[in-house]
């Protein structure tokens, strides 16, 4: 009997080739969207928090204990401190650790003054954590003590030109100290939080602020490594050392946590509203199917068929739509997102917009197996949940009153 039954749901779904194609296409719409909606905006989130990575931070930092209440050349990591920790972490699979030293200063020049941060870093080692190398857009790479690369942004504020000599004025907790120095490279501003930063060498600022050692190592992983375990791992093999402490993305992006919190929830109405209309779509079908089937269904309990087993009938051809649907829209969305994380999506016309928020001009959609699963739990278990009520209706049908209203 259950054979049968399939084969009448079957039979009945293609009676009615446009009202079955416009179900499969409600459920498959559904699918699709609520799966594209999951690998873009996990996409989204994955790609600001990777370019953030590979522009800025590295993959996560070691610093002094102190140093985030208090992000002063004072409270950075001793010499003896950065040796022991670099040899810590040699047993991790990093790419690369660069050290640098990072203090309030200005910038002054004969156009103009303004607020900078002056960050000092060891160009080979820092070529191995971020692409800042591959962000110049004038000019060169620092090369030597005596240079400076300031951000395009910047650069423009103040007529800055690559060549020319600025003046760049360095505090710390004996005062300040300003030395001149040669303009060797432009770089473009990925982010606002490079655009008011000067880039020398490490050795410069620290003879500027008269403290060696530097305020943080960043460190970056190879692709596809895990930056939170490798966070975790680092904080064990550091767990030794006194005074130490490792910052992971979440740590240097505070409002981080809360912006991939606050975009899940946002996402919840749009899931709502596109399950609300499959479940809609399915349910009105199905409905007028009952209604337009009223004396069949009558004919065939008159004949012996019971009203539990029509009933079933009805659930199992929203089943079949519902699978079709889902397959069809699933796989072209799932495909989809494939194909994105692979080529991505370009931002280029959101490029000024994005820049002032971290925003990449190419993310990637994330294309996780779970979304298969969400996808289906939502919009397929709607789409059935709606055509309770039709086969509800048809398990009340009597069969002489169907067959006469019919």
């Amino acid at each position: 009997m259950n054979r049968t039954l399939w084969r009448m749901a079957w039979r009945n779904l293609w009676r009615h080739k446009q009202r079955t194609i416009l179900m499969i296409a409600t459920v498959g719409v559904g699918s699709l969207v609520i799966l594209v909606l999951f690998g873009l905006s996990d996409g989204l989130v994955g790609s600001m928090t990777a370019s953030q990575m590979a522009w800025n931070q590295g993959s996560f930092q070691v610093r002094a204990v102190g140093y985030a209440d208090d992000p002063s050349p004072e409270q950075a990591l001793t010499p003896e401190q950065v040796d022991a920790a670099i040899g810590a972490l040699a047993t991790l699979p990093t790419v690369g650790i660069a050290p640098r030293m990072e203090t309030g200063g200005m910038i002054r020049t004969a156009y103009g003054t303004d607020g900078v941060m002056l960050r000092g870093i060891d160009p080979m080692q820092e070529s191995l954590v971020t692409n800042l190398d591959s962000l110049i857009v004038e000019g060169a790479y620092l090369d030597g003590e005596g240079q400076v690369l300031v951000s395009s942004s910047l650069a423009a504020d103040l007529d800055i030109r690559v060549g020319e000599r600025v003046v760049l004025l360095a505090l710390s907790g004996g005062g300040t100290d300003s030395r001149a120095f040669l303009v060797a490279g432009l770089f473009e501003t990925a982010s606002l939080d490079l655009e008011k930063v000067a880039m020398v060498s490490i050795g410069d600022v620290r003879a500027m602020t008269g403290i060696d050692g530097a305020t943080s190592l960043a460190v970056a992983l190879p692709r596809g490594v895990s930056a939170s375990r490798s966070a975790t791992s680092a904080e064990e093999l550091l767990s030794g050392q006194t005074g130490v402490v490792v910052a992971d993305y979440f740590d240097l992006n505070p409002f981080a946590r809360l912006m991939i919190a606050g975009s899940t929830l946002k996402m919840i109405p749009f899931v709502l509203m596109i399950s609300l209309m499959a479940g809609f779509g399915v349910a009105n079908t199905a409905f007028y199917s009952v209604l337009e089937r009223t004396r069949e269904f009558g004919v065939m309990t008159a004949v012996g068929m019971s009203r539990k087993l029509l009933a079933r009938l009805v659930l199992l051809e929203s089943t079949m739509v519902a699978a079709i649907g889902f397959l069809l829209g699933g796989g072209l969305g799932y495909w989809g997102l494939l194909y994105l994380s692979r080529n991505g999506l370009s931002l280029s016309i959101f490029e000024e917009i994005g820049r002032g928020v971290g925003l990449p001009k190419v993310i990637y959609a994330s294309s996780s197996g779970w979304y298969w699963v969400a996808a289906f739990s939502v919009v397929v278990f709607t789409a059935l949940t709606a055509a309770w009520y039709p086969a509800r209706r048809v398990n009340r049908l009597e069969p002489v009153t169907a067959i006469r209203e019919g």
